[in-house]
């Protein structure tokens, strides 16, 4: 596709896991009524010395996935 954009994969950056921090302090106070088993960093930028995309990618585990989805579509 003409409008794709190529992937930008970087060295490691020491900062990835306090940027992690920062984003999972704020979405732990959003989602608390929905969270079970906490936010996880997940993905190369998670592995120490890994070069990767400069993407910080999160999961989080739910308690129940319906009512956190009717939740969103307010």
């Amino acid at each position: 596709m003409a409008d794709e954009q190529p992937v930008e994969v970087i060295p490691y950056d020491p900062e990835w896991p306090r940027r992690f921090e920062e984003e999972r302090a704020a979405l732990e106070q959003v989602l608390a009524p929905w969270l079970e088993g906490g936010i996880h960093h997940v993905g190369s930028t998670s592995i120490p010395g890994l070069a990767a995309k400069p993407v910080i990618d999160m999961i989080a585990g739910v308690r129940d996935l319906e009512k956190a989805r009717a939740r969103l579509r307010r």
